[in-house]
């Protein structure tokens, strides 16, 4: 059983569509902005080595991008996943409540505050010596 109410749930799933629907949109527009363009538009009509390695980073960066939506789609499903099964605002982990402010300012949350900075801090990417 949820500790939220069903006007809090219900507030969670317009998140959540409108968070869907904004990710759709942009996905929309980066897969159409420059699908259609030849590679020589984006290096320009004289090309040297630097204007494509530009054109090269502006297809990685609309890749990329493109992914980072994808992944917060699966996100989305996955919480609407967990709605379904009555396992929305319990943190995976623990099964703690997750707070509700967390929620609302992140509705995709699948661990509470404690849960994620623990598994940031154990999966985090390590750091690299600078000089």
């Amino acid at each position: 059983m949820s500790h939220l109410s069903e006007l809090e749930l219900h507030s969670l799933e317009q998140l959540l569509d409108q968070q869907e629907r904004a990710a759709q949109a942009l996905i929309r527009t980066e897969a159409g902005d420059r699908a259609d363009l030849p590679f020589a538009e984006l290096t320009g009509e004289v090309s040297d080595l630097g204007d494509e390695a530009s054109a090269d980073l502006i297809v990685d960066v609309d890749n990329a991008m493109m992914g980072l939506q994808l992944e917060h789609l699966r996100d989305i499903a996955a919480a609407r996943q967990r709605l379904r099964e009555q396992q929305y605002g319990i943190c995976t982990d623990c099964q703690a409540e997750i707070a509700l402010g967390r929620l609302q300012a992140y509705p995709t949350a699948k661990r509470c505050a404690d849960c994620q900075t623990l598994h940031e801090r154990t999966f985090a990417s390590p750091s690299h010596a600078r000089m």
